[in-house]
């Protein structure tokens, strides 16, 4: 293919980027988007804001695939941070009710699980998106987007158990922690239940006693036993369990985990 050609190959496609901190999640977008290549060029994918800003600087793609709740900080300042308005596809695990503040500046969004077919629909209006010549207010739709959430104000969560669906109380948990495709509840007697929901969807009914202190675990602040010093300022975590877990801070969560426990 002479030089002419390879310009005007990549002058008709869209370059893009992920930020999505859940793999599975980033898998499946990569995934997909790997039967748009005709289209879509995929330059990179980050799992934190600080990451994907600095891929948006080197890349300066066209769309964004980007997640609302990054461990470092929400998808809007990501946006709030650029020097230019890329089309920005949102993907969020909330319910579609809660984001019709998204259609009110003509982005869209996909509600996590999402399927392929909801895909190929967000990727249809690109060429829509791309006409916009007003530059959206994240600002004002992160308000949106926040003033739409209602927070259940929940007591226990719902586990399966064999045949049975049994109610833990939030107080009786001490961790939670992600392994792959699997989320595992731990109370204090070593007792573990398979949760079907995210960390992220966790976050978000759990009461504030629950801090997320690596992109695997959340930990309930009121079992834990000891703090201790860890390696590069992190923080371990001894929890009062029967077991003794200990849990080290991940870089991105320790100074959050540090205000959160007023150290």
């Amino acid at each position: 293919m002479d030089t002419c050609a390879i310009d005007r190959f990549f002058a008709c496609m869209y370059k893009a980027i992920i930020i999505e901190d859940e793999y599975p999640a980033r898998l499946r977008l990569q995934y997909i988007l790997s039967m748009h290549q005709d289209t879509i060029l995929l330059c990179g994918a980050a799992d934190t804001g600080r990451d994907g800003i600095a891929l948006i600087k080197s890349h300066h793609p066209d769309i964004i695939f980007l997640d609302i709740h990054l461990p470092d900080m929400n998808g809007f300042k990501v946006l709030s941070a650029l020097d230019y308005h890329p089309m920005v596809i949102f993907t969020t695990a909330y319910a579609e009710y809660a984001i019709q503040a998204f259609e009110v500046f003509s982005v869209d969004y996909l509600v996590k699980p999402f399927d392929e077919d909801r895909f190929r629909k967000a990727i249809e209006k690109i060429g829509h998106f791309a006409r916009q010549t007003h530059q959206p207010d994240y600002l004002q739709l992160a308000e949106l987007f926040f003033k739409a959430q209602i927070k259940p104000k929940q007591t226990t969560i719902a586990v399966k158990s064999g045949q049975k669906i049994l109610l833990i109380d939030f107080e009786d948990i001490t961790h939670i922690k992600a392994d792959d495709k699997y989320v595992t509840i731990s109370l204090a007697d070593n007792k573990t239940f398979l949760c079907e929901k995210s960390l992220a969807m966790l976050t978000d009914v759990l009461p504030d006693n629950f801090i997320r202190v690596h992109r695997s675990y959340i930990i309930n602040k009121t079992w834990i036993a000891e703090i201790h010093r860890y390696f590069k300022g992190r923080l371990m975590l001894v929890l009062d369990d029967k077991d003794r877990t200990a849990v080290i801070t991940s870089d991105s969560y320790t100074q959050d985990v540090k205000a959160a426990l007023g150290l």
